[in-house]
């Protein structure tokens, strides 16, 4: 319908200097997703190009996961192991199988003697506390029983029974402590009153 195309030589630029090549290893890159291109690479077969991973079976340096599949990540080919009814299948290539069972009673085994340790720690925790409140006991008597005998009017008196006694005091078993007496404390005596005694 009466249209010309006008061709301009200088409107097109020609770039000689850019050159890629098209490698198998090339091909597979731009073919591989985004991400992973690092992990594919070209398997030349009877005039056929495939590009392919270590997960691919069949392929030489193919990742053997056993009892699992080899799944393409990002980081890489890793191995997802399988569970079936009896056997719980672990490690980096599913090598190793654990019965159900076994795991079930290793853990309920763990758990019951965690519980029987805790069991006595607990039975301990309350016999050492009941021996505490025994002893602060035995002296929060020892004190009552000096206060019972106390009386106001001999403030600063005190008596050793021991020496009371006829028994022979023992040197080891007295000590007095001179450095813990408060030299500032005033000390009030009482006159001593004398008594008549009718005989």
């Amino acid at each position: 319908h009466n249209q010309t195309l006008c061709f301009k030589p200088n409107s097109v630029k020609v770039n000689e200097n850019i050159r890629t090549e098209l490698t198998p290893k090339a091909i597979c890159s731009r073919a591989a997703a985004k991400g992973y291109e690092e992990f594919y690479f070209p398997l030349v077969e009877q005039n056929r190009l495939r590009c392919v991973t270590n997960c691919t079976p069949g392929v030489d340096g193919a990742i053997n996961c056993g009892q699992g599949q080899c799944l393409l990540e990002r980081s890489g080919p890793v191995c997802r192991c399988f569970s079936t009814d009896t056997h719980w299948f672990s490690g980096s290539r599913c090598e190793m199988a654990i019965h159900w069972r076994a795991l079930v009673g290793g853990l309920a085994g763990g758990a019951g003697v965690l519980l029987l340790l805790l069991g006595l720690l607990s039975v301990w925790l309350v016999r050492s506390r009941g021996k505490d409140r025994q002893r602060r006991g035995q002296s929060w008597d020892k004190d009552r029983q000096w206060f019972e005998i106390w009386d106001e009017d001999t403030v600063g008196t005190f008596s050793n029974i021991g020496f009371e006694d006829d028994r022979i005091v023992n040197d080891k078993s007295f000590h007095v402590a001179l450095d813990n007496v408060d030299t500032s404390t005033k000390v009030h005596i009482q006159r001593p009153e004398m008594a008549s005694s009718s005989l």
